[in-house]
């Protein structure tokens, strides 16, 4: 593993010293001798939301059938290309545990103690290390946890992804205990400024998410940790107030937008994706909406470079590529809105409308006693809102695509679209008869509300499996199903066999291929 490579070799340099006495010979005068909390929480926030390249942020914008490549074709064919876990366990991870030690080992140092209450800071630092363990477990399956940051261990365990997902709530649930708003915030939160009240509500928030994913594995399990976090007193994200958003920078090219550092003529939204928005019918000629929404969605008019103009026919010039109506990743000839991919513009952590229809979906499984209607209807106006607040209010010059350079606000148009999707989720024949059109409905949502950030639309999606997506037609893998996780690092089967191989029996089928499924996903 090389991220365990690179802490041992810094390990074995520093422990080769021990029996020499050098002084201050090697101390930096001018530079920090000590690590600097703030400057770790930061780097290690910016370093995960700062990834970009292809298997570190749109090859799952292609398993979802959001985006599609019109030049290199081979991630949107499902390639079977093993993708390295380095970019999240150096310099982020490693980030988090040495913030972590360092300042639970000088809680009363001075210099600590000025960066915020240290229980406040332990508790930003575990939250966040929760999130990106979540984050790599959702992608590989089985991984290095509970051994994994240990610089003298190099083969750490493979632990047990559903034992993983349990600690990482207990960990939540512990960083929450431990925050308090009354003292002295935490310096280096780029995400909340110090506001540990908000990072608590994330918490909660996070767990919530984490219990749902366990839901077809240990039902009674996750749907007690979810009424848990739910009913805490610390509360849950419901407002735009409450939202994590990354914010970036185009004066540093290590602060922009990851997206802004592709090029953006690459990639166009799928015919898939923008028929669903126009509300072009499931079966009508030339449709490929694989929802059941028949009700054209404004947030089009945010996501795309159509702007404000929405295609209700699909018959219209946007839609054709030359490739021919075939549904499976036809691009629909527009891309993703400048307004997004922009080095300045934020991208969403985690959204009051990913809560809402977090709390929708365990209304709809009956874990909960609260109002499924009122809780899809939150959930829809906040999507709404908080897209014109963050992205609509961008106002472009008019470019080459025709995106309009005025603002766009589509706050107005929730009410009525929210309540034809209450209908649709009340109606018994909704869905061809679907089982649970409740279930159906949050589902098809979450598959919109989550645009742009590709791995948590990745993950609700495998798990929910729906909308019903038809893989490509020429796919790259081996049983020509759209990927449900990625390979294990090739470095794993030499460095670490004993973990590698106990990782990929816990696959089904038990081959590390990206169309196996990890533990979690048993549908």
């Amino acid at each position: 593993m090389r991220y365990l490579k690179l802490l041992i070799i810094a390990a074995i340099l520093l422990g080769s010293c021990d029996s020499m006495d050098f002084g201050d010979t090697n101390q930096d005068p001018i530079g920090p001798n000590e690590p600097s909390p703030k400057d770790l929480l930061a780097g290690g926030i910016m370093n995960f939301f700062n990834n970009s390249g292809r298997p570190y942020l749109t090859k799952p914008t292609f398993y979802v059938q959001w985006q599609a490549q019109n030049i290199y074709t081979s991630e949107m064919q499902y390639s079977d290309d093993p993708t390295s876990w380095n970019p999240w366990y150096v310099q982020v991870l490693s980030n988090f545990k040495t913030n972590i030690d360092y300042i639970d080992a000088n809680r009363g140092n001075t210099v600590v103690k000025s960066m915020g209450d240290p229980d406040n800071q332990i508790g930003v630092n575990k939250v966040m290390m929760a999130y990106v363990f979540k984050f790599i477990t959702d992608i590989y399956g089985d991984i290095p946890y509970s051994e994994a940051l240990d610089p003298n261990n190099r083969q750490p365990k493979y632990d047990n992804q559903i034992e993983i997902y349990k600690d990482i709530i207990e960990q939540l649930k512990a960083a929450r205990d431990m925050m308090d708003p009354t003292k002295p915030a935490v310096l280096g939160d780029i995400i909340y400024n110090g506001d540990v009240s908000k990072w608590q509500k994330l918490a909660n928030s996070l767990i919530m998410h984490a219990a749902l994913q366990l839901s077809d594995v240990d039902a009674a399990y996750a749907s007690a940790e979810f009424n848990a976090a739910l009913s805490h007193p610390a509360g849950v994200i419901e407002t735009l107030d409450d939202e994590a958003w990354v914010n970036y920078s185009s004066q540093d090219r290590a602060l922009q937008n990851p997206y802004s550092r592709l090029r953006a003529a690459d990639y166009f939204l799928t015919k898939e994706f923008t028929d669903a928005l126009q509300g072009d019918p499931k079966n009508s000629p030339a449709s490929c909406n694989p929802t059941f929404n028949v009700t054209p969605d404004t947030r089009l008019k945010i996501y795309s470079t159509s702007g404000d103009r929405i295609y209700n026919s699909p018959k219209d010039p946007m839609v054709d590529d030359g490739k021919g109506y075939s549904c499976n990743l036809t691009t629909s000839g527009v891309s993703m809105s400048k307004r997004i991919w922009n080095s300045d513009s934020p991208l969403p952590f985690f959204l009051a409308s990913w809560t809402f229809l977090d709390r929708a979906e365990a209304a709809a499984r009956n874990w909960t006693s609260e109002d499924y209607n009122s809780l899809l209807t939150s959930a829809i106006q906040s999507s709404y809102e908080t897209l014109s607040q963050r992205y609509g209010s961008i106002v472009l010059p008019t470019n080459s695509e025709g995106e309009p350079g005025v603002a766009i606000d589509i706050t107005g148009d929730a009410v009525a679209y929210a309540a034809v999707r209450v209908a649709d989720a009340n109606d018994a024949t909704y869905g061809n008869n679907h089982p649970n059109p409740k279930l159906l409905v949050v589902a098809e949502e979450k598959w919109v509300a989550y645009f742009p950030m590709g791995f948590e639309a990745w993950a609700q999606w495998r798990r929910l499996d729906m909308p019903v997506l038809t893989p490509h037609p020429q796919p790259l893998n081996a049983t020509g199903q759209i990927p449900t996780r990625y390979t294990y690092p090739p470095d794993e089967i030499t460095v670490n066999p004993n973990g590698y191989q106990s990782g990929v029996q816990d696959l089904t089928p038990a081959e590390d291929r990206n169309d196996s499924r990890i533990p979690w996903d048993v549908n």
